[in-house]
């Protein structure tokens, strides 16, 4: 059977945020492991990261769209092929073995026609094999997934797969990073996140001896270097999974870094489990804010005040982490937040002594926020929201002030001092300043 990375199509700025899909097809790494030990051969064709494109998989521009609510002047953007293209591609397909089934995940819901038009050239070239499309985007969008020319649309995770170990020998040789995942699901109902309901609700766990287990095995097998834990929620159920993983991690130190990429409720974090981290090897600890609105954070379902997301930042730096070695999740370009709302809330995060970790809004098929401001983009199609697009930014600005925010901020850390004070290097630096001045 093939597994199949698809193309996407996207704006040049979800490259370069690092938003075009996961950083691996983790979903499809699992997937093998688990068909593996039901006697399939499996190959992996990953049209993202495929030798050819020399890491650089930007290729050509499929069609242009408009950006904000196309009130706000004729601004367009390209949207770009990411990932080999149809020849290349072709000649992948006809270079392996004929499979009796293809296996193709979608993560993001924008990405649609790609997803449509990879079907379609897998169907013409290997007209005999079963074509299943899987993934996020199916899962939230099934009407339209069906409408895709997939044999099989498969909503939801395949039962006893959920947590099979990542197939990382189909990797390139020297990948040294892998991803885990001990906890699916979360207990909260953020109204942005679409978590719940790809998860249906359940939130479960695997256990830590489990999870310990594979990571001895990658590190004595692999030579893995880095753990990218893809944890929904990693506090569930704490005593029972976080907590032994990280004591069994400090006890045996497997010379890897460990990240929790999704992020630690901060109103949860406490001496004990910031100790436990720094004890186990955890690297940079990530934390979601959001937002510092309490009127929006009420309307979002946001679990924490600011005040407890300082707190947090506070025990981090007893701890030895500051700066560069925590983030923080704040978003950008919601409905009705204005650029000094945004301005505000970064300088506070630098003051606090974090790097921001900014996080472009659009509005996800299934949530919350889309029950309640769909009709803000009724009659648009799904690629049209793709975050880079920005559909909400505020009428008091562009959508290149956003992209200039992400631009001057987004994972950049330097003391606020020297923000205030220092060369402006960025456009929007000046404007930090005034903001911080009023």
């Amino acid at each position: 059977m093939l597994l199949l990375n698809p193309p996407v199509a996207d704006t040049a700025e979800a490259e370069d945020h690092g938003f075009l899909a996961s950083v691996a097809p983790y979903g499809l790494l699992r997937l093998a492991t688990w068909f593996r030990a039901r006697g399939a051969s499996v190959t992996l064709l990953d049209a993202l990261s495929d030798a050819a494109l020399g890491g650089k998989p930007r290729r050509h521009v499929r069609k242009r769209l408009r950006c904000g609510d196309d009130g706000q002047g004729p601004h367009e953007k390209d949207i770009w092929h990411f990932g080999l293209d149809d020849a290349e591609l072709e000649a992948r397909l006809r270079a392996i073995e004929p499979p009796d089934l293809i296996a193709i995940s979608s993560v993001f819901t924008w990405h649609v026609e790609a997803t449509r038009d990879t079907i379609a050239l897998c169907r013409r070239v290997l007209p005999r094999a079963k074509i299943v499309l899987g993934g996020n985007f199916p899962t939230l969008c099934p009407d339209v997934a069906a409408t895709l020319g997939a044999d099989e649309v498969f909503v939801g995770e395949v039962p006893g797969a959920e947590f099979a170990e990542t197939a990382v020998d189909l990797l390139p040789d020297g990948q040294r990073n892998d991803w885990l995942r001990m906890v699916k699901g979360c207990p909260y109902h953020c109204s942005y996140c679409a978590t719940s309901v790809l998860s249906r609700g359940r939130v479960h766990a695997r256990s830590a001896e489990s999870v310990f287990a594979e990571m001895q095995r990658k590190v004595r097998l692999y030579g893995t270097k880095n753990f990218v834990f893809l944890d929904d929620f990693a506090l569930f159920q704490q005593a029972s999974h976080l907590d032994p993983l990280l004591d069994l991690l400090a006890q045996e130190r497997l010379g890897a870094t460990i990240e929790f990429a999704f992020g630690i409720a901060g109103h949860m974090l406490d001496e004990r489990l910031m100790r436990r981290m720094r004890d186990a090897g955890v690297e940079r600890v990530y934390l979601a804010l959001e937002t510092l609105d309490p009127v929006r954070a009420k309307a979002m379902n946001r679990p924490q005040t600011h005040e407890q997301l300082a707190r947090a930042v506070q025990i981090a730096r007893d701890f030895g982490y500051s700066g560069a070695g925590v983030r923080v999740f704040y978003l950008i370009g919601m409905p009705e937040q204005t650029m000094d709302e945004i301005l505000r809330a970064v300088r506070w995060l630098y003051e606090i002594e974090v790097t921001p970790k900014l996080t472009s809004y659009t509005l996800t098929p299934g949530t919350g926020d889309m029950a309640r401001l769909g009709h803000l983009v009724a009659g648009r199609a799904l690629d049209e929201l793709a975050p880079g697009l920005w559909r909400f930014a505020h009428a008091g600005m562009t959508v290149r002030d956003l992209d200039d925010v992400y631009r001057a901020f987004d994972e950049r850390w330097e003391p606020l001092e020297k923000l205030l004070d220092g060369p402006a290097r960025e456009p929007m630096t000046l404007r930090l300043r005034e903001v911080s001045a009023a």
